[in-house]
Parts: C-alpha cells; structure tokens; sequence
C-alpha cells in the first residue's frame, strides 16, 4: 500500500560461479543491476577485456537475432497461428527447447534459404517496378505503329518523339510555319497538361525545329535499348508480368514448405534474447582474473530469501545488504491492494512518484472510481462497459498496462452502473425507472453542489498529504503553518455560505488569513517584505477557487451523457412508425448508444484523469520517480517452463 523499501545489493563472487548465480537471480525475478563500471578505475580490474569480450559476444547475438526475427516476419504470412491474447503463449519445456539449440545449425540453413527467397522476391519486385513504369510512359506512345529503334535519323529526314504542353501546341506548330519549315507534327497521345508528338523533319532544319522546342518547353522522348513497336513492347512486358506473378506463387509455395519452422524460430529468439540480456547486464559488472563484482537493487522483503537462495548455490560468495544513500537513484516500485492496482496505470501515464515521497493510488483511487461514474452516469452503459470489459478480462491473456487498462474501465463500468442507477438514467430515458436519488436534469444545482463537495473534499486531502509529508520529515511547523492554515483560511470561506455557521465562519477565515499573512513571507530577511509575501500569499485562494470549480465537469459530462443519449432515443423513435421504419429505430438504437457510450467513456477517462493530474496532485505529489526493471525471464513468443 505504498513505495517499497529498497535495499542495495553488493554481491562479490567467483567468476567460475557466474553464471549459475546469475542464473538463480534472473529466476527470482526480483534484482534490478546497477552499472558499476564508471566508479572503477580500468587499472584495478581487467574491465576493458572483458568489456571487449563481451561486446563482441553481443554482436554476434545481436546478427543471430536479427536473422531469427527476419525469419519469423517473413514466414508469418505463410503460417496459421493461435492468437496469444486468445489462448496465451506457447508452452516450451526444457527437453524441446535443448533439441531446437542441438538442431540450432539445421534452422540457420534454413534462415539462409528464407534469405534467398526474400531476395528473389526484392529481383522480381525491382524488375516489375521497372517494366510497369515503362509500360505507363509507352501507353502515351501505343498508336504509333513505328518501332523504336527505327526512330530517329534517315537519309533526309529526322523521326523524333516529343512531349509537347497542350496549351502550347497550336503556337509551337504556329511558330514552325512561320519559319517556313518542312515539318510534320503527328499527335500519338496525351495527358493531362501534355501531348506526345512524333515530329518529322527535314535534317538540315533540324536546329531551327529544335530551338522552336527549346522556345515551347517541348521535351524529347527517349526509348534507349526498346525494339519493336510500343504495343509490342507492352504486350512483351504484360507476358513477363504474368511470368513474374507465377514465379512469386512458386515463392511463396516454397515459403509454406518452409512455415513449419517458424515455432522453432521463435522458441531460438526468445532463447537468445534472454541470454543477450544477461550479458548486457554483465557489462555493469567488474571483474578482476579471478571474481566479479555487482550492485544491484531489491525489495528489501525478498533480500533475505535472495540471500538464502544463493547461499544454497555455493559459500564462496559475500552478500551485503544496505539502505540507500542520500544521493541514489533508487527505482521505484508501487504496492497496493487488488483493487487499487488498476488505477496505477493513471499515474505511470503521468510519472511514477519520487522513491522518497508518496505513493498516490491508494488515495488517487477512490476519487477517481466516483469521478468517472459521475461522468457517465447511465446504468444502460455502466452495465454494458463492465460486461465487455469483465468479458475481455476472462477471455484474454492481458498483462501489463493493457490489462491494467481494461481492469480500470471495468471498475469504471461498475461505479456508472451505481451512478446511473442513483440519477435515473437506463440508456437515457429508454427504460423508464425512478432514481434512486434524483435526475440531474430535473436539479442539476443539487449536482453541481455536490461536485463541488467532492472538490472539496479532494483538495483537502491532497493538503493533508502534503501536510503529513512534512510531519514525516520532522518539519511540524511547515505543516502547521502551510498547510494546517490555508485549510482552517479555505474552511472559514466555505462556512460563509452556511447563514447559520455565520457566527463563527467570518472568524475562523480571519484567523486563518492573519495566520496566513503572518507565516508565509517567514523566508524574507527583511520585515517588510515578510509582510508583503504573506499579503500577496493569499492570492492563492483564487487557485483554490479555480481547483473548485473545475469540478463542475462532473455535472457537465454527466448532463452531456444523459442528453444525447435522450436525443438518440427521440430520433430512434421518430423513425419506428412502421416495419422498415421499427429495423432502422433499432440500428439507430444501437449505433448511437455504442457511440455515446465509446465517447463519454474516453471523455470521463481524460477528464478524470485530468482532476487529478492539476487538482489533486499539484498539493502534495513528488514525480519524476524511475521504473524498477529487474532481471526477470521476458519472452515474445513462448513461455518456457522449468528453464
């Protein structure tokens, strides 16, 4: 229900005994290494070796995954596979994972063959690119019935192919008659903005006809190395296109010959990216010729299982546990109660607390479970969210944040139901039932006094966090007099709207605001500006007052849910006058409760989160905190079992 304690690990081993300790530290799970290797001097250990060494390894894996993923990407296509989300991950035991590593040589031949085909398919692509590209230029030229090669100079005349710009073509003809050319321009095609001539020409006006081209932007085709017509030339590409096409299906045949070895791929990745990770983490380590050394951090519940575990393993090895110095990093790992765990994903979106400070959730969760009910407001909804996402979480292999995410809406859809049922609303009025308390659109006051209640209520315990921070610290004084006073200054304003507590209210916000005045300028030197720091401090309730109102979303989302899904249900109905009429009513029905439903869940979602990133905590939270990440067996594919 909080920031788990740390420890700092140092462990000083036999380098003979490595691997098996390291072994027995990924299994834990529970170990997150730190890097070691600036703090050392290379003259006291053989650090740059073995960092050499180990480079080198980690290259060599690195090529050996990369030709594993390419291997499973390519013959993905090709393979009929169980959705993990669905079923999970394959399951690997020890004996059929050493049987795949035995065989490890036999599935690399295999990568290779997978190489080659790729690259046969890279040729054929290239080449169809280039022939397609060829036929969309001499489908311009496809009327004229001379071939190519033959265009050109003859004996007296000279045969040359152009792109003309329609707009330009009358006045480029224009211009050659002018100057009393013997020419011949014969239209073969067009495009849009131009036209494809053959010009015909006598040779000794050939430079008169080309500067009247250079004059209109008229551009010369060139066929280089193309016989024959362009029809023919089409027709040649069109049959080498269905050539092409055969020889992709007969790759492709192949690759389904090939498919049966993708598990093996995957179970080898998943093997090597383990193996690459511990060596990774070697790298953080130092060493001399005969012992290595590592710091690490761990739970401080599991340091002594830890402990017990290795000394199992072997006594030539010295573990020292200790508590963190004012100056380490520390990770930061959260714990809480079942039903908080869902709501950490709202603050891992923001930023993981500091590792000295406050965990949030705990007191973030409650708040938010109400907040996004409020929001939504509709039984219909809050039944149908919790239902779809109850059904996700039982039929689906989430993990992570994904699951987390879900869990949240579930959560979500349980608190909407309770709210709807409270305000009245069932797919908005479309089931008529009393409320259980009273229709926001009847009183929305009564609602908007109450969300401003639950801002309140927030904000306050946010100071009181705050104030507790600084009891924990042994700073009474600050909790007293920066948080324990704006409480009793905000209070007294707040009892000014009660006449009957206006007896006391107005003494209570005075006492508050002389405190206020008083302490808040104490970091001055000088006593003037003691007193204008603290006058200028009460400034602030205009902040409180902001954080108040930006409560009302909750009566604005909530109203803007029950309204449409009102207007949704007067369309439908509108419309259900007679048999076609009733099925559209019905779609009009569902597609529009869906959609109200999909964007009031991601409005309240945002918006919640929204009241408690800059309302609640903006009074008390310390970010910036850093993810534990401990050595644990990560996989993409498979799960393997007794590794």
């Amino acid at each position: 229900m909080s920031i788990v304690n740390m420890k700092k690990m140092h462990l000083l081993g036999l380098k003979t005994e490595r691997d098996m300790l390291l072994d027995a530290i990924y299994k834990m799970g529970a170990v997150e290494i730190s890097d070691i290797t600036p703090q050392v001097q290379e003259n006291e250990v053989q650090q740059n070796r073995f960092g050499q060494e180990l480079e080198k390894e980690l290259s060599e894996l690195d090529s050996k995954l990369n030709r594993l993923k390419f291997g499973i990407d390519f013959l993905k296509p090709y393979v009929t596979e169980k959705n993990p989300l669905l079923y999970g991950k394959p399951k690997v035991k020890r004996q059929e994972l050493d049987d795949m590593l035995s065989g490890e040589e036999q599935y690399m031949a295999v990568i290779q063959a997978v190489f080659e085909l790729d690259h046969r398919l890279a040729r054929l692509k290239a080449e169809e690119s280039k022939i397609r590209s060829r036929m969309e230029l001499l489908s311009l030229w496809k009327a004229m019935d001379i071939p190519l090669e033959e265009l050109g100079p003859t004996l007296e005349t000279e045969f040359m192919p152009a792109a003309v710009p329609i707009k330009a073509l009358e006045d480029f003809k224009g211009r050659l008659a002018e100057k009393g050319l013997l020419f011949e321009a014969l239209k073969i095609g067009e495009s849009r903005d131009e036209a494809f001539c053959l010009l015909v020409c006598h040779k000794a006006q050939k430079a008169d006809v080309q500067d009247a081209m250079k004059e209109f932007s008229v551009s010369m085709q060139e066929f280089p190395g193309l016989k024959g017509t362009p029809e023919e030339i089409i027709a040649g590409d069109e049959r080498r296109l269905a050539e092409i096409e055969k020889e992709r299906q007969n790759i492709a045949g192949e690759a389904r010959a090939l498919s049966d070895q993708r598990f093996a791929f995957e179970v080898l990745y998943d093997y090597w990216n383990m193996v690459r990770e511990k060596k990774r983490n070697m790298l953080k380590m130092v060493e001399t010729s005969r012992t290595f050394c590592m710091t690490a951090w761990i739970p401080e519940s599991l340091a002594e299982k830890l402990k017990q575990r290795i000394g199992e393993l072997t006594d030539s090895v010295y573990i020292e546990f200790s508590s963190p110095e004012e100056d380490d990093d520390i990770p930061v790992l959260v714990e809480n109660p079942r039903l908080v765990q869902p709501f950490e994903l709202i603050t891992e979106l923001y930023s993981l607390p500091d590792p000295r400070g406050i965990d949030p959730n705990i007191y973030m969760a409650p708040f938010y479970f109400v907040f996004f009910g409020m929001m939504v407001s509709d039984a219909g909804y809050g039944l149908v969210l919790a239902l779809l996402t109850g059904l996700a979480l039982w039929k689906l292999k989430l993990a992570g944040q994904g699951k987390k995410l879900v869990e949240l809406l579930f959560l979500g859809g349980i608190s909407t139901f309770v709210w709807g049922a409270i305000f009245g609303g069932w797919f908005g009025d479309l089931i008529k039932l009393k409320p259980l308390w009273i229709n926001p659109l009847d009183n929305p006051m009564a609602i908007l006094v109450l969300s401003f209640a639950f801002g309140v209520i927030q904000i306050y315990t946010g100071l009181l966090l705050s104030a507790y921070k600084n009891i924990r610290a042994g700073r009474l004084a600050d909790a007293f007099m920066d948080q324990g006073l704006w409480i009793v200054f905000l209070s007294g304003l707040i009892m000014l709207a009660f006449p009957q507590l206006g007896s006391i209210s107005k003494y209570v916000a005075l006492g508050g605001a002389l405190g206020l005045l008083l302490t808040q300028g104490r970091a001055q030197k000088n006593i003037l500006m003691k007193f204008l720091s603290g006058l200028l401090s009460l400034y602030g309730v205009t902040g409180y007052l902001s954080d108040v109102l930006s409560y009302s979303r909750l009566l604005a989302l909530g109203l803007a849910t029950g309204v449409i899904a009102v207007v949704i249900n007067t369309m439908a109905r509108l419309v259900g006058v007679n048999a076609i009429g009733f099925i559209i009513m019905v779609l009009i029905m569902i597609g529009g409760h869906i959609f109200n439903i999909a964007i009031n869940t991601l409005g309240a979602y945002v918006h919640s989160s929204r009241l408690q990133y800059i309302e609640f905590f903006s009074k008390f939270y310390d970010s910036g905190g850093r993810a534990f990440e401990p050595m644990r067996i990560k996989t993409t594919y498979v799960d393997f079992e007794n590794l």
